[in-house]
Formats: structure tokens, sequence, C-alpha cells
């Protein structure tokens, strides 16, 4: 059965149907979220409210083929709003994170790998939240300009202006940030 039979079926309240759609979104639901909150408390009640407000609202869904997309915007707006409500949280890597990874690699390599990559989701989320999800979208979440496009509700020239603005953004400041980094082990800081 493929998805826009999943979604006929789910749309006419196949609840079998509709936990195909939840098993199949659900980790990239997650994942979203999680990188646009930093928070896993926050990334899990909104994930829910997400899934509740599909199952409710899925009826108006009038074509079953974009259901990506129109999950994915459904997803992103509740972020945003929950957002704007909860300002200034930040991501923290756990110890466990980081031992799991120790398996993996050296103590050194893991280190750095994480700092480069809290480096660089620190700049993302400087960004502003329209910057924000469209890399998050495109780059983690692997969708589309097209995609974006519908998931944002504008054109696939403005997405793809958003990821060049983000993009230069993000290598500004990476730069900015690397020099005041050298700078301050030049003065011992």
């Amino acid at each position: 059965m493929d998805e826009i039979e999943i979604v006929q079926k789910a749309k006419q309240g196949d609840m079998h149907a509709f936990e195909l759609l939840f098993e199949g979104y659900k980790a990239k639901a997650m994942r979203t979220v999680y990188l646009m909150t930093g928070n896993p408390h926050t990334t899990e009640d909104i994930v829910q409210e997400a899934f509740t407000t599909c199952y409710l609202s899925l009826h108006t869904l009038k074509q079953p083929e974009y259901f990506k997309t129109w999950f994915f915007k459904l997803l992103t707006r509740l972020t945003w709003r929950t957002m704007k409500k909860e300002k200034g949280l930040v991501p923290t890597d756990t110890i466990n994170e980081i031992m799991e990874l120790a398996d993996a690699k050296a103590k050194v390599d893991i280190m750095e790998e994480v700092q480069d990559r809290n480096e660089i989701y620190s700049q993302i989320l400087k960004l502003d939240y329209k910057l924000q999800t469209t890399i998050i979208l495109y780059y983690y979440n692997e969708l589309t300009v097209k995609e974006i496009a519908k998931v944002m509700g504008c054109l696939e020239g403005t997405v793809k202006s958003r990821l060049y603005t983000a993009r230069k953004q993000l290598k500004l400041h990476l730069i900015e940030e690397g020099k005041q980094h050298k700078s301050k082990e030049a003065y011992g800081i």
C-alpha cells in the first residue's frame, strides 16, 4: 500500500492507516522539532500536539499526495508558535550521548566533533526563524526546495534565496567565531 492510499484510508477514519503515517513520520518530526527548539521535552510535546492536530484536521487535506508537505507545514507552524512563547531554549548534549560516541571514536575526536556540531547548531539557532527552518528542512530532513516552498507557503525562489542567505550568514558567523577564538588564545584567555 503506498502513502496516498494510506492517507486516504486515514482520512476515512482508519486508525491502522493513521498509525502507519505516525510511524513513518515520527522520527523526522522529532528530529525537525528538536533541531528547532533544542529541548527534548518541548519536542515531545510539540510532536504529540502536531500528530493530534493532524488526526483531527486530516479531513481538510484535499490532495493526499501532498500529505508530507501539509504535515511539515503544520509541524513547523506549531513549533514557531511554541518557540515564540518559550524564547531562549539552548540545546545541550548529555553525558550519555557523548559516551555513546566514545565507543566509535577517540575521545579527542569526539569532543572536537561535538564542539563543531554545537558551534554550527548554535549559529543556526541565531538565524531568523524562517532561515533556520529552511536550513533544518533542507539539510536535516532532506526536503526538496519545492517541498520546502509548500511547507513554508512561499515561492521556490524564496526558498533558494533563504538557503543562500542562511549559508552566507552561517559562514560569516563561523568565521567571526574562529577569529574571536584565536584572539582569545593569543591573549591566554
